[in-house]
């Protein structure tokens, strides 16, 4: 799995995402299915390849100042080393960025301001 990420930022490194980047994160994410049994995963790896054929370049920006590229390399930085917990943890941010969802606790922290402000 490591070879594959490695491959995948030495791609995006050389020749920016493009076509050969989705296709090595589309065996990435078979690599993932055969082998491991974490479909959370899988599933994030298809919707960051999905967001590059849609839009052309990878849009989910979770670090701030940063760009599609550096936000790919480190999503991939994450998820070669996913059973780390501190890794885990922002995997579960950056699946609800590409989900366009909040994590519960981010919902209770704003309804609690809310209550405050009231």
């Amino acid at each position: 799995m490591k070879q594959h990420i490695e491959a995948i930022k030495k791609t995006i490194d050389k020749e920016g995402i493009n076509t050969k980047v989705v296709e090595q994160l589309m065996e990435l994410r078979e690599w993932f299915k055969a082998n491991l049994n974490e479909p959370g995963y899988v599933r994030m790896l298809r919707l960051a390849y999905e967001n590059i054929q849609e839009k052309g370049a990878y849009t989910f920006l979770y670090l701030e100042d940063e760009n599609g590229a550096a936000n790919l390399k480190y999503f991939l930085d994450l998820v070669s080393d996913y059973n780390n917990k501190y890794n885990k943890d922002e995997l579960i941010d950056v699946r609800h960025v590409m989900e366009g969802t909040k994590r519960e606790d981010e919902e209770e922290e704003e309804e609690k301001d809310l209550e405050e402000t009231a």
